[in-house]
């Protein structure tokens, strides 16, 4: 199940109006005072950008969609509901303890959106990195067309009269 793409060539426009409408949701829901869904709805705003990003010659892998990106969004949503859980349960107190010497909204904030999204993100870079973001072949057609449009820029030059002005 985990080996298969999915073709994402002709839903590019699909992704970037689904991007616009979960920001138009986040920025509705704030205004409207549902700051708690605004965040939820937020850990989805990545999801276009991401698999349009991460796809390769028009399809992505399934397994991109289940680590990073599955793992990354479940880390911000418990992430938030951890601290709305711990925001409301201290409200107008301090609380006994302390995570890492940081109030338990903010530990969750910092070591799950921040220090688990980076390190997911980048560890999945870095595992990933030559199978699913720059295959075999890619960098080598890659370069190809660089070579390409450079010789298709000096013949232009060579070819264009030159007009030199004497002073």
């Amino acid at each position: 199940m985990l080996d298969g793409e999915i073709d994402v060539e002709g839903r590019t426009s699909k992704l970037m109006l689904a991007s616009g409408v979960l920001w138009t949701a986040v920025l509705g829901l704030g205004l409207a005072g549902h700051w708690f869904v605004a965040l939820l709805v937020s850990a989805f705003l990545f999801h276009p950008w991401f698999v349009i990003g991460a796809s390769s010659n028009g399809t992505i892998s399934t397994k991109l969609l289940v680590y990073p990106l599955g793992l990354w969004t479940g880390l911000q949503l418990s992430a938030f509901v951890l601290t709305e859980y711990y925001s409301s349960a201290f409200a107008g107190g301090s609380p006994e303890f302390l995570i890492t010497g940081m109030h338990p909204s903010f530990a969750a904030v910092y070591w799950l959106y921040w220090i688990g999204g980076f390190m997911t993100v980048t560890l999945a870079y870095g595992i990933y990195f030559r199978k699913h973001f720059l295959p075999d072949g890619e960098w080598d057609r890659f370069l190809e067309e660089v070579e390409r449009v450079n010789a298709e820029s000096e013949t232009r030059e060579a070819d264009e009269p030159v007009e030199v002005r004497s002073q």
